[in-house]
């Protein structure tokens, strides 16, 4: 019968393994960069003061206008346009947007050293009685695998020191790196809003029709209101309104 006998090794080995690794962070950070280009037309001296009275009215209740703090704005794909009720004033704005990216990078670097005391465990194994192995042989076995083990522990070691520094400074790293990638980011928008502004101007033309249109027609209904409004204060009769194709027609009975 088989009967193997077992020598085990206790092994200790005293470690100063000394390390130094780098921890590398990128980050990349984007923003919408936009250019504008704006002309600003005063009222007043074109528009009667029952009219602009009635402005805001028609305003607050046609699709599109939107109240805003200091008067009215109708937003489209271009720019916007908008009547500062203040200053009874009109905004025409061509605004052009692009997206911006722009990365930053930073290293950290740690050093350490991982000293101490480890202890493991070596298992040799022999059978007198087959002759596969002596004695000798399963002592150096074990001495062999006490050693592979205490070279794993050492290891294994210095992995987790770099685990843990590198957790440490990884946060460092990241924050570094945000700071220049936010850095980075402003100065091509900053450059890249010159360029939009440029091709904002371009637009301004094309962009002040469509914005014109659009007041126009509040400011149509703007005269109408007022107009009628005057002749009901003043008693008028027969009071007819009527648009056709674009042309409005009133029509009233005043008696002097």
């Amino acid at each position: 019968m088989c009967n193997p006998r077992r020598i085990r090794v206790r092994a200790t080995r005293e470690v100063a393994v000394a390390w130094e690794q780098e921890t590398r962070r990128r980050v990349v950070r984007t923003a919408e960069a936009t250019g504008t280009a704006q002309v600003r037309e005063p009222l007043r001296g074109s528009v009667g003061a029952p009219t602009l009275a009635a402005l805001p009215g028609v305003l607050a209740r046609t699709a599109g206008w939107e109240e805003t703090e200091d008067g009215f704005r109708f937003t489209f794909d271009g720019g916007w346009v908008a009547y500062r009720q203040a200053e009874a004033e009109l905004e025409i704005v061509a605004a052009v947007s692009a997206e911006v990216e722009a990365a930053g990078e930073a290293t950290e670097t740690v050093r350490g050293e991982v000293t101490g005391t480890i202890e493991a465990e070596g298992l040799g194994v022999y059978d007198d009685d087959w002759g596969r192995s002596d004695r000798t042989s399963a002592w150096r076995q074990a001495h062999a695998d006490a050693e592979a083990a205490l070279t794993r522990e050492t290891e294994e070691r210095v992995r987790s020191a770099r685990r843990e520094a590198e957790s440490n400074t990884e946060g460092a790293a990241r924050e570094a790196a945000a700071g220049r990638a936010e850095t980075a980011l402003a100065a091509a928008a900053r450059e890249r809003e010159r360029e939009l502004r440029e091709q904002a101007a371009a637009r301004l033309a094309a962009v002040g029709v469509l914005a014109r249109n659009l007041f126009h027609r509040a400011l149509a209904d703007a005269y109408r209101d007022a107009l009628l409004a005057y002749a009901r204060s003043r008693g008028a009769e027969f009071i007819r309104c009527e648009e056709s194709d674009g042309v409005l027609e009133i029509d009233f009975e005043l008696q002097i």
